[in-house]
């Protein structure tokens, strides 16, 4: 019995540390002891521009999203520099101006937004990463903060009730599966095409709500001191409060082929996996029950296109003296020797290399490229940085084909929706063949997978804006290694033989989309494709990952999770965006909202459940 009382009192000395840590952290874990201004005071939300018309002037919109770097218009009296303009460097720098902050946000490409920027090219315009986001419906977590922080400028449209379709085998004979923004509808119809696995799919169901429970786990790891997150994971007790956490170091692959019996079931169920970018044969289970969950309201997308989204958070950034500007490409951080800290950044214009200073640089540019590329290799060797980027790696790479349409998408009898197409067999080793093939091979071989969206459909205000276009994107898995080669040619002038195989595969896609579309065969009026190489350059990703570090197994592993963190060890240096929590939109605003949380020694998340809750009270009484 004595060992028995040995282990009782462990766990009562460790929840003991445990508590005493968390006194200490009370601002952020429970929301006490609050230091910073609340970002997200309910007495100064207002949703002014929520009944605005769109602006359409381009002059206009240039004017916020594309002020070309200037040092003489760099404010005096910075409190921080956030690197990268996607929604994690946009999105902390709107959380701290909200609460009085002055920011200067420095964005290599031409233009703002990240992700979320658009194009016009020949009559069209084009979205180049915001596809579909959840949790945009009224009352959801996301569309609160998006509405707070700009103001109420960007509203959202539900896309169609059946927001993605998955089809599976060869045309004309495809088996069609409705993917429905409820839960219960999504569970009950495949129930009704695989009645064999009834009792499989329920199991299935009520287990992704488990792994969304125990999700909550993930930034406690990030925001608690590392001794303590260690402490957690070593203890067990980890476990022990978040039981569903053991699925973490499973893959999709291993947990449904142990769930399931049919094949096609399991494909069907791993479809998005092209919205995370990792084989369900290496992608930890609990992020593909992140974004089956993460759709349960339904798909939306931003009114106007994803622009609008830049076009209203740069104002609010501006509004307590901070800057966004574009054409500043960050080069280097710039070290203190004396302090050993960081306290700013160079930017490069041309020859002339300029200096600029502040307490705290923030980077949005990924933590690959932050940590490998930024960081002076001596300070990444001091603080032990060097060893964390050796234990991740970039996600895969991928082909987007841009397509415009000629007639309005109710001409073409286009909807606010999604198709995923499969050739059919084992999704994963039809993915990693198609891998392994050849440039050359794969410009002639079938694609085994097709993410295929019609942006213009999503978008009431495109035919008013655009009469008689429409747009359809078609997204694809391309190994960076594909297009290595022609890295150091400048982009929009490499070589012929480059143009010729990406245009190859761009026109392979587009045959497969119109044999499932033969209404598209002869209203093709534009063409393009990007490469892992375009993000590269017009996102400053490591090597053409569009969703940063990879999203496999060592990605979940606790310890790592809990390394993976805002405040990444080095003094002065921070990080927020997709690398801090997951990809996506909402993953990147999360990694923004925790970096603000330490920044403002608050508990931002408890500031935003606080006015969730007031205007929950005021509905009522309205």
């Amino acid at each position: 019995m004595a060992w028995m009382w040995i282990a009782v009192a462990c766990v009562c000395f460790l929840l003991f540390l445990l508590w005493q840590e968390l006194r200490k952290s009370l601002w952020l874990v429970l929301g006490g002891g609050r230091r910073g201004r609340n970002p997200f005071d309910s007495t100064v939300h207002t949703l002014s521009k929520a009944t605005a018309a769109l602006v359409v002037d381009q002059s206009e919109r240039d004017r916020v999203l594309k002020l070309g770097f200037n040092p003489k218009l760099v404010p005096d009296d910075l409190d921080a520099i956030v690197i990268g303009s996607g929604i994690g460097g946009l999105g902390v720098a709107a959380v701290l101006a909200k609460a009085g902050w002055k920011c200067l946000v420095l964005e290599q490409h031409d233009q703002a937004g990240g992700c979320c920027h658009t194009f016009v090219d020949k009559g069209f315009e084009f979205d180049t990463g915001i596809h579909y986001v959840g949790g945009m419906q009224e009352g959801g977590f996301s569309k609160l903060v998006l509405d707070h922080l700009t103001d109420g400028g960007v509203r959202w449209e539900k896309l169609e009730e059946i927001y993605d379709t998955v089809l599976m085998g060869e045309p004309p004979n495809q088996r069609s599966y409705p993917i429905s923004s409820s839960l219960t509808e999504y569970q009950e119809t495949l129930a009704a095409r695989f009645p064999e696995e009834k009792d499989a799919i329920e199991k299935y169901f009520a287990l992704l709500k488990r792994l969304g429970q125990s999700a909550v786990a993930i930034p406690l790891l990030k925001l608690l001191p590392k001794w303590l997150s260690k402490l957690l994971v070593h203890s067990g007790l980890l476990k022990m409060f978040f039981p569903a956490s053991k699925y973490w170091g499973r893959t999709a692959d291993d947990v449904l082929g142990e769930v399931f019996q049919t094949q096609e079931l399991r494909d069907v169920l791993c479809y998005a996996f092209g919205d995370y970018g990792t084989c369900p044969s290496e992608v930890s289970f609990l992020m593909h029950a992140l974004l089956t969950l993460h759709f349960r309201g339904g798909g939306y997308y931003p009114r106007g296109g994803a622009s609008e989204i830049a076009f209203h958070l740069v104002p609010t950034i501006e509004r307590p003296g901070g800057r966004v500007m574009v054409r500043a490409p960050v080069s280097q951080l710039v070290m203190d020797g004396a302090k050993e800290k960081v306290v700013g950044v160079q930017v490069k214009k041309g020859s002339a290399c300029y200096t600029i200073r502040a307490p705290l640089v923030i980077s949005d540019a990924g933590a690959l490229n932050t940590l490998g590329h930024l960081l002076p290799t001596s300070a990444a060797e001091k603080y032990g940085i060097s060893k964390l980027v050796g234990q991740v790696r970039p996600g895969l790479a991928l082909l987007s084909v841009f397509i415009g349409l000629r007639g309005s998408n109710k001409d073409l009898g286009l909807k606010a929706s999604n198709v995923w197409t499969f050739v059919g067999g084992p999704l994963s080793s039809q993915l990693q063949r198609y891998i392994r093939l050849s440039l050359e091979d794969a410009c002639t071989t079938p694609v085994p997978f097709m993410f295929v969206s019609f942006p213009s459909a999503k978008d009431p205000t495109y035919n008013d804006r655009y009469p008689g276009k429409a747009t359809c994107a078609i997204i694809t898995v391309c190994p960076y290694h594909w297009f290595e080669g022609w890295q150091d040619q400048p982009v929009m002038h490499r070589d012929k033989e480059y143009q010729g195989l990406k245009m190859a595969l761009a026109k392979q896609l587009w045959n497969q989309v119109c044999q499932v579309f033969p209404q598209f065969e002869d209203k093709l009026e534009y063409i393009d494709a990007g490469t892992g190489l375009s993000n590269v350059h017009y996102l400053g990703s490591t090597r053409g990952e569009a969703y940063g570090i990879d999203h496999n197994l060592p990605r979940f592993d606790p310890l790592l999770a809990s390394e993976l963190r805002p405040e990444i060890g080095v003094p002065g240096l921070y990080l927020t965006g997709q690398d801090v929590m997951v990809c996506g939109f909402n993953g990147a605003l999360m990694g923004a909202l925790l970096c603000a949380s330490l920044l403002l020694k608050r508990n931002v998340l408890d500031d935003i459940r606080a006015l969730k809750r007031l205007q929950k009270r005021k509905s009522k009484t309205d």
